[in-house]
């Protein structure tokens, strides 16, 4: 193993640890039956030019299709936000160029 997949290793190794202080936390105030919960932390390893292979930790705490679904468009809206207006969307048909 070299020194970049042992840091990458040691680097989840840690993130698995706050996985699992999250889920004692959520034990810890009985919220069990209240929070939703997503949490997805991944590494990113080349394979070549274009592709990439991702190593991924995980927990979810989600009762049903229903709530995943609704994190997954949570997920999708904030990401969307995050981002600002589409310029192009907001001055549609108005020959507005910004050039």
């Amino acid at each position: 193993m070299d020194s970049e997949d042992t840091e990458d290793y040691e680097f989840l190794l840690e993130m698995q640890q706050l996985h699992s202080q999250m889920e004692v936390l959520i034990e810890r105030y009985d919220m069990r039956d209240r929070v939703m919960s997503v949490v997805v932390t991944g590494v990113l390893e080349p394979i070549d030019e274009d592709t990439s292979q991702m190593k991924a930790l995980f927990s979810y705490n989600l009762g049903s299709k229903e709530e995943m679904e609704e994190m997954v468009s949570f997920i999708a809206n904030t990401y969307k936000d995050q981002n600002g207006p589409d310029l192009d969307e907001l001055l549609g048909g108005l020959d507005i160029s910004l050039n």
